[in-house]
């Protein structure tokens, strides 16, 4: 893994790849994805950690980048100050605010994403930029578009040119911990994957790239790096336009540069709504970085004989072929029940939406459209609704959806004894 050294706001230069552990990066060893049962019992919880606090290990800098950061995701943008023309929301914690900053969103802050075209040529909406469909703003054209504050969300056509529209929604995302996937290795995201089935277990996860880059981030794990899924959200979701910070320099590992953007990754992002050019700092921009790259995971509750035995019963049917208990990183094992990889989920969850260029599989579609990443499930019980869209409600029912490469492990949690699959639900709220 491409060791990173970071300028964080105006004065970082340290590297942050460098030993220490990390808040909830705890485990067996740095180089065994599974970990013992009830593992609290050797690693209990810090007693003055609380959610939304950085990862253990920081410098003095990064830590006060850190808390920049915080502020810059809580800022409410103006107008004056780039928001828009088209936008959904005025602030990162808009949609990352359940229960602390840095969380996911109840079911009302879904976004509508859609694109035209064929499955294997897919291309956004005129006048937008980028797939998100914007709630606010108004115009026939990007460069001509005004800003208002009424609502009225952009009219989605079924078709475009002749060819279709695919439409989806979005539920936010929690980003608690997920700047460690940085330090996960593509070796080790690349070693997960079995993208043929060879082992002929029926679980056939297979790495996503974009431009080359191995991904880690988004439904589709689409974007390789924080800096790119920063900026994305930054433009598509606020209108606000933004310099590289890093660039190229900072993906992940080496490979070319993805795409999430809508642009080259060293390119400037610019708009016409009469604010100059960046609308975010420099600085501001690196602080908000920092925060989304170092917030901590949440920690593990303490185990009950119910959660231990939930534990068991995860594994016992399957769960954990795509929900990896932990991945070793250059920052100690990241917990966070997830490999990374694409899965195919079955026709019923399926969006047909096309991010990234998958790992070639000779039994998968050459697309994304039937497969997301793995979800991490740490502290999943903070994080309700479920599912890419929040169409589940609860824990059960999420699984009782999942289909495709989980069917057998989704039928055996349905023909548990209700004790068993109440254990299995009282461990996840645990994690």
């Amino acid at each position: 893994m491409k060791q990173l050294t970071w300028i964080l706001g105006a004065l970082l230069a340290a590297s942050c790849d460098s030993g220490g552990g990390s808040s909830g990066a705890t485990g067996n060893g740095g180089g065994n994805p599974q970990v013992a049962p009830n593992v609290l019992a050797q690693n209990p919880i810090p007693s003055d950690f609380r959610l939304g606090d950085p990862i253990d290990g920081l410098t003095p800098t990064e830590l006060l980048a850190f808390h920049r950061g915080r502020l810059v995701f809580k800022r409410r943008f103006k107008p004056s100050e780039g928001l828009g023309p088209f936008y959904n929301a005025t602030a990162c914690a808009s949609c990352h605010s359940s229960p602390v900053p840095g969380g996911s969103a109840p079911l009302y802050r879904n976004f509508y994403i859609a694109v035209w075209g064929t499955q294997f040529n897919q291309f956004f909406l005129p006048p937008l930029l980028g797939p998100v469909i914007p709630f606010y703003g108004s115009g026939d054209d990007h460069a001509f578009a005004t800003f208002t504050l009424e609502g009225g969300r952009t009219v989605i056509p079924p078709d475009y040119f002749g060819f279709p529209v695919t439409v989806a929604q979005r539920n936010s995302v929690p980003i608690f911990g997920t700047g460690l996937f940085e330090f996960v290795s593509d070796t080790t995201i690349m070693g997960n994957s079995d993208p043929d089935d060879a082992d002929g277990d029926g679980i056939s996860g297979r790495y996503n790239t974009d431009g080359g880059a191995i991904g880690r981030f988004g439904a589709k794990s689409q974007s390789n790096n924080v800096e790119f899924f920063t900026r994305g959200p930054l433009m598509n979701q606020m209108g606000v336009t933004s310099d590289p910070f890093l660039g190229s320099g900072g993906i992940v590992s080496l490979g070319a540069p993805p795409f999430q953007i809508s642009t080259g990754p060293d390119d400037p992002l610019t708009d016409s709504d009469g604010v100059p050019d960046p609308e975010i700092s420099h600085n501001d921009l690196g602080d908000l970085i920092a925060f989304s790259r170092f917030l901590a995971p949440p920690q593990k509750k303490l185990f009950t004989p119910e959660a231990t035995n939930g534990e068991l019963v995860f594994d016992q049917i399957g769960c954990t072929a795509c929900h990896l208990p932990s991945l070793p990183s250059s920052r100690g094992p990241v917990e966070a029940y997830t490999d990374l990889l694409l899965h195919e989920m079955g026709p019923d969850l399926a969006d047909n939406l096309f991010f990234g260029v998958p790992q070639p599989s000779s039994i998968s579609e050459v697309h994304s459209g039937l497969e997301f990443r793995t979800q991490p499930l740490w502290g999943v019980s903070l994080h309700a609704p479920y599912l890419h869209d929040g169409r589940a409600e609860t824990l059960e029912e999420a699984i009782e959806l999942h289909g495709g490469e989980a069917t057998d492990s989704r039928d055996d949690f349905l023909a548990l004894p209700a004790s068993d699959r109440a254990d299995l639900i009282t461990f996840l709220e645990h994690l």
